[in-house]
């Protein structure tokens, strides 16, 4: 990326995060060459996880163990599996949105207002993208430092790995042996994590920028019949008053354009990231439920707590941040046709360019009523509704469980 040095604190985070995955390019073949391996790399830490819990679970089940710890960790694992599969069928758009967003959003040309609205989009990915990156490695030092808490503080008679590996084995516990097994399990977490967030990151980033081209385009509608020279109605068919009025119906066609392209980013969006939001929809109530669950059972150390801690918030915060951008692409799109309408077309003449003027500026404000909006597989629109919807869920979820367990 040629003008990488430009880029906002967000996405030179996320991209950051996403060289650490693999997921990126180079026109550099040694290091096409070591993305290749990260992603490798990235790909069997996360099967391996999964495999982890997966016999966690069947082991867990037989003994009657904590059933729901491990169910809470399966979801968060099979979820990272999940987005960094589809991020890998999508590489090469989920790339190509990047490079287009850089070249069209960020390297434009604007005035004043336009790059106020420019300027807020990055300060609400770099609100966001901080806020969950922090919480996601808070989370992972968590899970890497409560075997070690638990081991001193409570005196445990064996050292302890972060997810049990059901190997009846006495070398488990044992140098070099199990520094190797919990330095393999700290890079599955390590990975499970990256791809848990960093994906949803680069969303957040596309979708408020979006929205924000969105805006800006609003904006430029307001102001297009905007001009200090008034035309009365004597002159509306001279030479001149033809020749300002086409002026001003050549520059609507390329707002217009724009308009087309926004339109189609944003079904690029929707086709990459679809899937991903539905998941992340669905299971979060589930999550947001268990991880509340986690954090009040009454026998888990505090290292086992201060996990669900930042998952509960990192979990809120991702889905916040998910259903606010989405609803921002929502209402901006929709907002074009009030910029439409805010046009000055009262001030134009109704000769042949000035009626198609009108004409079509009654196009732009009915195709926006038609709201550009991402949904999750097509089931249904995401917007902060949704959020509300799904902390009313995991409310419910979580009072339903706690009735049963108590009972």
């Amino acid at each position: 990326m040629e003008a990488e040095t430009q880029l906002d604190v967000s996405m030179s985070l996320s991209i950051f995060f996403l060289k650490n995955v693999g997921v990126w390019i180079s026109n550099d073949p040694a290091e096409k060459r070591r993305m290749k391996i990260l992603v490798l790399i990235t790909l069997w830490n996360t099967m391996l996880g999964a495999v982890v819990i997966f016999r966690d679970i069947y082991f867990t089940f037989m003994y009657n163990g904590d059933i729901l710890y491990v169910i809470t960790n399966f979801l968060t694992v099979m979820i990272s599996f999940v987005k960094i599969i589809i991020i890998m069928i999508y590489k090469k758009e989920f790339i190509d949105m990047i490079l287009y967003m850089e070249k069209n959003f960020w390297n434009v040309k604007y005035d004043f207002q336009e790059e106020e609205i420019l300027n807020n989009c990055r300060k609400t990915c770099i609100f966001f993208v901080t806020s969950v990156s922090t919480i996601g490695i808070c989370a992972m030092i968590s899970y890497a430092i409560t075997p070690i808490i638990e081991y001193y503080t409570e005196n445990l008679s064996e050292r302890i790995l972060p997810f049990h590996v059901w190997l009846n084995l006495p070398i488990i516990s044992v140098t070099p042996y199990y520094e190797i097994l919990f330095a393999a399990e700290v890079l599955s977490i390590y990975c499970v994590a990256l791809c848990y967030f960093c994906f949803d990151n680069v969303f957040c980033i596309l979708a408020v920028h979006l929205a924000g081209q969105f805006n800006i385009l609003k904006h430029k509608f307001a102001k297009l019949c905007d001009t200090d020279s008034k035309i009365s109605k004597k002159d509306e068919e001279s030479r001149l008053a033809i020749e300002h009025v086409q002026v001003l119906y050549e520059r609507f066609k390329e707002y217009v354009r724009r308009h087309q392209s926004l339109i189609n980013y944003c079904e690029r969006l929707e086709n990459v990231y679809t899937v991903i939001i539905l998941g992340q929809v669905v299971i979060s109530s589930v999550l947001i439920c268990l991880f509340g669950y986690q954090i009040l059972v009454n026998d888990v150390s505090i290292g086992r707590r201060s996990i669900f801690v930042f998952l509960l918030l990192g979990s809120m915060c991702l889905l916040f941040m998910f259903t606010y951008s989405c609803n921002s692409v929502i209402v901006h799109s929709e907002n074009i046709a009030t910029g439409a309408y805010s046009a000055l077309w009262t001030t134009m003449p109704m000769n042949k360019f000035g009626r198609m003027l009108r004409n079509d500026l009654i196009l732009v404000i009915e195709r926006s009523r038609r709201v550009c909006c991402l949904t999750a597989n097509g089931f249904f629109p995401v917007s902060l509704e949704t959020y509300t919807t799904i902390l009313s869920t995991a409310v419910s979820y979580f009072t339903l469980l706690r009735n049963n367990l108590e009972e």
